[in-house]
């Protein structure tokens, strides 16, 4: 690992910084090029919001970040390109408090290893020029090393994680799927002995909604909120995420996600992904992961047993 002090290069260079991952570089992109996950990961950074596009890696789109006590920041994706050996993107972030600037972001493949260096550079916007930003160097060198361990230290604990994961195909259509199973309360009716005792503060489909439910298998009463809720109109993809509330988590899924994904007109693919700490039960974990099974292959049952109630031509 090392950390870069600025060059004394003139132009729009301000400094760079570097850190070696211990992750396969492939796998690393995907993590690294959404933004949207350093709001989860950077306890200084919060309100994470996409204003055009559905992505942080995609040329052109643009969603802002709140820098906690600082600013709000808009940013906007300038460029990405991806080849096996190498990955690039740059931002361009722009602060209310007048001051923009460009971040770059680069992965290389580290031959023989499944490792991966990843270094950030950052440069000055024109408009910029007559900013003095010397004494603050260093503060920013430092900001942006941490943010990089942040995240190194994050996927090194998710590797200890533990995910339970179950798919299947439905010949349905997917906006009546998505509508039936983002309401939880319809689980005990399709597969009894799971959860119970479903409440909503809050709207179902709507991001910051708690749910309350009881496990069954645990035997105690499980607070829920709903962190992630896509469903962009052009998109052929649904993805809803909830994620734990309070201490007594234990052997509780820490989040569970859902997706389903439209393969062509009335066949629906459809997962379910449940995240568990690297402390939870193994056997607990393996019962769930049986259930899960079982869950999956009762609502196709159930859903393929109703069509009327899932056939549509929208």
């Amino acid at each position: 690992m090392k950390n870069q002090s600025p060059s004394k290069k003139e132009g729009s260079f301000l400094f760079s910084t570097s850190l070696i991952f211990d992750e396969n570089i492939d796998k690393l992109w995907l993590h690294l090029r959404d933004l949207s996950a350093e709001t989860k990961i950077v306890d200084f950074l919060d309100n994470f919001k996409l204003i055009k596009g559905e992505n942080t890696w995609t040329s052109g789109n643009t969603f802002s970040i709140y820098w906690i006590g600082v600013s709000n920041i808009e940013i906007k994706c300038i460029s990405s390109k991806a080849t096996r050996m190498k990955k690039k993107i740059k931002w361009k972030f722009m602060c209310d408090i007048g001051i923009s600037y460009y971040k770059t972001m680069i992965l290389y493949r580290i031959t023989e290893s499944d490792k991966t260096l990843v270094k950030i550079i950052m440069t000055r916007v024109e408009k910029n020029k007559l900013i003095d930003f010397s004494p603050q160097l260093s503060y920013y060198i430092n900001l942006q090393y941490d943010i990089l361990n942040f995240q190194a230290k994050y996927l090194q604990n998710l590797k200890k994680d533990k995910n339970v994961y179950q798919s299947c195909i439905i010949d349905k259509n997917l906006k009546k799927i998505w509508d039936f199973l983002i309401d939880l309360k319809n689980i005990p009716k399709i597969c009894p002995g799971i959860i119970e005792n479903i409440e909503y503060k809050g709207a179902k489909n709507e991001i910051g909604s708690f749910i309350k439910l009881y496990s069954c298998d645990l035997k105690k009463v499980l607070f829920y909120r709903i962190t992630k809720f896509l469903t962009p109109i052009k998109a052929k993809s649904y993805k809803w995420q909830i994620e734990a509330v309070g201490t007594d988590l234990t052997d509780a899924p820490v989040y569970i996600e859902m997706q389903v994904s439209s393969i062509e007109q009335n066949k629906t693919y459809f997962s379910l992904l449940f995240n568990f700490k690297n402390k939870s039960d193994e056997g607990r974990v393996n019962k769930l992961e049986v259930n899960l099974k079982n869950l999956i292959n009762k609502i196709k049952e159930y859903i393929n047993e109703n069509e009327k109630e899932f056939n549509s031509d929208l």
